[in-house]
C-alpha cells in the first residue's frame, strides 16, 4: 500500500515540476507577438447621416 503512495506521489511532483517549466517558459515566446494590426483614425466623418427624429410626437411632449 505505501508502494503505490510513493509513486502516486512521484508522479504528482512530476507532473507538478512539468507544468511549472512550461507556465515560466511561456511568457518569453508571447514577446513575440505582433503589435496591433490597424490603428483606428482618430477624426470620424459625421456628414450625410440620417435625418434625427424625436421620439414622442408634438402634443406628448417629455415625460407625458
Amino acid at each position: 500500500m505505501t508502494r503505490v503512495v510513493v509513486i502516486m506521489a512521484a508522479f504528482c511532483v512530476v507532473i507538478g515540476i512539468a507544468v511549472t517549466i512550461w507556465t515560466t517558459r511561456a511568457p518569453s515566446v508571447t514577446s513575440l507577438a505582433p503589435g496591433p494590426s490597424a490603428i483606428a483614425p482618430q477624426q470620424f466623418d459625421t456628414t450625410g447621416g440620417q435625418q434625427l427624429q424625436p421620439r414622442w410626437s408634438q402634443e406628448d411632449g417629455p415625460g407625458k
